[in-house]
Formats: C-alpha cells, sequence, structure tokens
C-alpha cells in the first residue's frame, strides 16, 4: 500500500503541472506577414470535429496512471511479501514437524556425515555403486541410532513426496535396485569368504584331530611298552624270589624279599 505522504506529494506535483500547462499560451506577434488575397472565393472546407482532450486532463490522466502503476507494483510487492511470509511458516511447521522434541541436529548431523564418510572409506576399493550403498547405509544406520524419531519423519517425508511427483518415486526405485544389487554382491562376498574360512577351519580341524590320533598310538605304543616292560620285570622279580626261596628252606630272614627288591632297583 502507497503512503499518505506518497499520495499527497504526487497530487501535488500533478495539479502544479497542469497549473503550468494551462498558464502557458502561445504568444501573438503585432507584426505578421499578410498573405496576398485570392480573387476567388475559397473553398469551403468541411468541418470535422474532433474531440481532443485538453492539456490538463492529459496531465491529470498522465498522473494517475503514474499513481496507479505505482499502486500496482506496490501491490505486487504486497504479494510478494505475502508469498515469502507463507513460504516462511511452511519451511518452519516442516522443520517442526521433522525435527523430535529431545533430539538434537547437531552434533548428531555431524556423526551422520562422519559415518557416511567412514562407509566411502571401508568400501574405497569397490565400485562406485557399492561405495554410494555403503555410505548411505553407513549414515542411514547412525542416523537411525541417533535420532531414531527424526529419521523416520524424514522418511515420512520423502514418502509424501514421492507420492506427490512420480519422478522422485522412479529415482528412489532405481536407487532402491541398486542397492539391492550392491547389497547381493556384498552377500556373494561374506559368502565366499565364509566358505573360505569354514574350509580352512575344517582343515585346520581335520590336521588336529589327525595330531591327536598319532599323539594317542603313540603314547598308547609307549603305554603298552611300559607295561610290557613292568610285566616282565615283575616275573623277573617273582623268579629270582623264587629261586631265593628255594635256596632257603627256612625263612629266618624277613629282609630277603626288600633286599631283592633293591637289587632289581
Amino acid at each position: 500500500m502507497i503512503s499518505p505522504a506518497i499520495k499527497h506529494s504526487l497530487s501535488t506535483a500533478a495539479a502544479g503541472f497542469a497549473l503550468a500547462t494551462a498558464v502557458s499560451r502561445p504568444v501573438a506577434y503585432a507584426e505578421e506577414r499578410k498573405q496576398k488575397l485570392n480573387i476567388y472565393d475559397e473553398p469551403e472546407a468541411e468541418i470535422v470535429l474532433v474531440e481532443s482532450p485538453s492539456r490538463l486532463e492529459e496531465n491529470v490522466a498522465i498522473a494517475q496512471k503514474y499513481v496507479n502503476d505505482t499502486y500496482d507494483e506496490g501491490e505486487q510487492l504486497n504479494q510478494v511479501q505475502t508469498r515469502l511470509q507463507r513460504f516462511e511458516s511452511n519451511v518452519k511447521k516442516c522443520v517442526d514437524d521433522t525435527i523430535a522434541p529431545g533430539e538434537y541436529v547437531m552434533p548428531n548431523a555431524l556423526y551422520v556425515g562422519v559415518a557416511a564418510l567412514a562407509g566411502t572409506i571401508v568400501s574405497r576399493n569397490r565400485n562406485v555403486v557399492l561405495r554410494f550403498a555403503t555410505s548411505t547405509a553407513f549414515a542411514v544406520g547412525t542416523s537411525y541410532y541417533l535420532m531414531p524419531n527424526t529419521t523416520r519423519n524424514i522418511g515420512q517425508h520423502l514418502d509424501r513426496l514421492e507420492r506427490k511427483f512420480p519422478p522422485l518415486y522412479g529415482a528412489h526405485q532405481q536407487l532402491n535396485e541398486a542397492f539391492g544389487d550392491a547389497r547381493k554382491q556384498v552377500d556373494d562376498t561374506v559368502a565366499q569368504l565364509t566358505g573360505a574360512a569354514s574350509e580352512a577351519t575344517s582343515q585346520i580341524s581335520s590336521k588336529a584331530k589327525q595330531l591327536e590320533s598319532d599323539i594317542s598310538s603313540k603314547a598308547n605304543t609307549q603305554t603298552s611298552k611300559l607295561e610290557s616292560t613292568a610285566s616282565e620285570a615283575r616275573e623277573k622279580f617273582d623268579e629270582v624270589k623264587e629261586k631265593v626261596e628255594n635256596m632257603y628252606s627256612t625263612r629266618v630272614k624277613p629282609a630277603v624279599e626288600e633286599t631283592l627288591k633293591g637289587n632289581s632297583k
């Protein structure tokens, strides 16, 4: 809207301009060149009445047009300001609805960015799709861990945008397909690593069992040898004891057995 001061100044300027135009008249000089009169009657000219506005009306119209243009510009500025205020209120409402109470964007957003960078570093030797998928997975996982409600609200807003704009839905589907391919590749790699680890574990287990069986067989062999040696020693001891007993008719010396044991040792 135009302020009253501007309107008053514009009206004053228009009135002054109209007054100056009305006062200024063409000057008629006394000495003018006389034309030679014709002997014949001049033909009567056709009289055409043309309605033309006066200078005052023209000036008033110009001033009115200027005022109307200025007023229209003011209305357009007001409309732009109203749209900006509406956009600002919508953005503020969207942000308030997205950020859950009790959850802080800073420094959690920095942690999410660091997690995304870590995902890129982890998969730096892979292709671009896998690097992007790994970085996105790390970022989303960290966001769900630090800001679960805010992340859920962001997902709902994205879902509404996809429903409102079909191209976004198509891009999301392509992203899901790429993420699925990357996940399949990761699963295949993990399966290969797991298979190799299982094979190595089975080989180590078989070697350990074989070594255990070898040690057990050797221990059994040594035990059997010791048992056979002990039985032979016991037989020899009994044989010597029997010979000694036969040598003495009466056992007047009970320390014979101890003596024989000492000798056998």
